[in-house]
């Protein structure tokens, strides 16, 4: 199963923010890497933890704990936050999550539109995924950023070039 959609469902990447679970598409990521050294850098977006090598390319990563508004990423254990490479606009940027636990395959019908949901705001997720006794958001990785903070980070990856 190569994680795109299929009349049965799709897969998701499960992962914990702040202790809650969370879901993206599998076809959304790129890659997942260990957490490592990050350079902060000046005008960044407030959720931005900073930029970080990755094979000899700078990539912008981003605090899910504070764009959730769940905390600071940062003060908790690092052993097991990994960071989720997602192409984004044509370029691609990290998550900084605190870990990943698994990938599942995901049934169409195990999902409830939060539109359907009294209530619930869509900003950055769209479903619920219900599996066995547990209740997954799943993140739309295209919602994460705004448009501003998409053209701040252009700025700043201008700059970057620049400099280099």
């Amino acid at each position: 199963m190569n994680g795109e959609n299929t009349p049965a469902g799709f897969q998701v990447v499960v992962f914990t923010v702040a202790g809650h679970e969370f879901g993206i598409r599998i076809s959304a990521v790129r890659e997942i890497i260990s957490f490592s050294q990050v350079v902060a850098l000046p005008e960044m977006p407030p959720w931005m933890v900073g930029i970080t090598n990755v094979r000899g390319t700078m990539l912008p990563i981003f605090d899910l704990r504070k764009r959730f508004e769940m905390g600071d990423s940062l003060v908790s254990d690092r052993t097991n936050q990994r960071v989720l490479l997602i192409e984004l606009e044509n370029s691609m940027v990290g998550y900084l999550v605190d870990s990943v636990a698994e990938v599942l395959h995901v049934s169409n019908h195990s999902l409830e539109a939060l539109n359907n949901i009294h209530g619930m705001d869509q900003s950055l997720m769209n479903y619920i995924c219900k599996v066995d006794d547990r209740l997954i958001p799943i993140v739309n990785p295209k919602k994460l950023m705004t448009s501003q903070e998409i053209q701040q980070l252009e700025k700043l990856r201008r700059r970057e070039q620049y400099v280099s």
